[in-house]
């Protein structure tokens, strides 16, 4: 028995063995909550014993919003290389867009943890989705520079138009969740790119501006 133990126990980085722990977290908190769900079970989960999880995670708190860090970094890696793979500001942004309904069709339960963590620490501090944006608004601003000198522009703040995209794009994910049956929020992406430029641009035909950007 204590030599089988031994053949289940592999080292691994530090590095990888938080990945797991964090990936165990995200799924028993977002089916759980995080009142209900306990580091014992996230532990068994990920393979590891309870106190493996505290020396990484002191705390439940910190081990959910390291939980939830860890998903949104991940969805901001994602943006970032759809975002490279084109060169035309219009065509970026529509797969920066994409790319977001579809990590979360592919991830739901992250919008369960935007939900618990409102619900727990919500009073008391930003949600951690706003705070990386806010964090983070560096990596689009050019991008959406480079969208307002593309297009018949109305006079708006190009801060202001990040943040709506934003907006739009988070209230689209929880809407399609919401609704019964839920639907797939990359489904919407066209309606929501569209409705997006329309409040954008001018009395420019929209039709026009697809064509001249391939889109």
């Amino acid at each position: 028995m204590v030599e089988e133990l031994k053949k289940k126990r592999v080292h691994k980085p530090a590095e990888e063995r938080q990945a797991e722990i964090l990936d165990a977290a995200v799924l028993i908190f977002a089916s759980k909550g995080y009142q209900v769900a306990d580091v014992q079970t996230i532990a068994e989960h990920a393979g590891v014993g309870k106190g493996t999880v505290y020396r990484h995670f002191p705390t439940k708190e910190e081990l959910f919003k390291q939980a939830l860090i860890r998903q949104l970094d991940i969805l901001r890696c994602k943006m970032l290389r759809a975002h490279d793979a084109y060169s035309d500001p219009l065509q970026q942004l529509k797969a920066v867009m994409s790319t977001y309904f579809q990590f979360f069709d592919d991830h739901p339960e992250t919008i369960e943890l935007f939900v618990h963590e409102r619900a727990e620490f919500g009073h008391d501090e930003t949600p951690l989705y706003f705070a990386r944006m806010h964090e983070h608004t560096d990596d689009w601003i050019p991008m959406f520079e480079a969208v307002k000198a593309a297009l018949p522009m109305r006079d708006i703040d190009v801060e202001e138009m990040m943040c709506l995209c934003g907006e739009i794009m988070h209230g689209a994910v929880y809407l399609s969740k919401a609704i019964v049956p839920s639907r797939a929020s990359h489904e919407r992406l066209e309606q929501v790119f569209r409705f997006y430029l329309h409040g954008l641009v001018t009395n420019a035909s929209i039709d026009e501006i697809y064509q001249l950007h391939n889109l």
